[in-house]
């Protein structure tokens, strides 16, 4: 079920966690080369003062911060289902970008949710294959919360 590739290009973090769906940080949403090379049609920015990359690619913002404070708890909690419905209508036929500011905290946590939601997968193992990934992935909060 799980699909990694990551790189560190010119300190651009990104990873494919699952076909056609990638977590990274601000850096790489803005790389024109990343989105083309990996034909990104959805940009999911987990951010709230990052703007948009200047593209024909479909926008959505979860406004969160960089923190994960309660109102961004809250947020996501009410909005989760919206949001795994949304990634899953699309995920078929579309590459999902799901962006943060250094793609290893808020982007990670959304990706895990996706999966835990939608596989019988159980939390302890999405987590243990998120961060073998790689040792900086954390997961702030517990998946239980969503």
């Amino acid at each position: 079920i799980f699909k990694y590739f990551i790189k560190f290009n010119n300190n651009m973090f990104y990873c494919e966690i699952l076909s056609g769906i990638w977590i990274s940080d601000i850096d790489a949403m803005y790389s024109k080369e990343f989105l083309k090379d990996n034909t990104i049609d959805i940009i999911i920015n987990c951010t709230i003062n990052y703007n948009f990359p200047d593209s024909n690619i479909t926008k959505i913002r979860i406004p969160l911060s960089e923190m994960m404070n309660e109102r961004d708890i809250y947020l996501l909690q009410k909005n989760i289902q919206k949001i795994i419905d949304f990634i899953t209508t699309n995920s078929d036929t579309k590459h999902i970008l799901l962006c943060c500011y250094n793609g290893k905290i808020i982007s990670p946590l959304l990706a895990a949710i996706y999966v835990k939601k939608t596989s019988t997968l159980d939390k302890k193992s999405i987590m243990e294959s998120f961060q073998t990934k790689h040792s900086d992935i954390t997961f702030p909060h517990d998946l239980d919360l969503f």
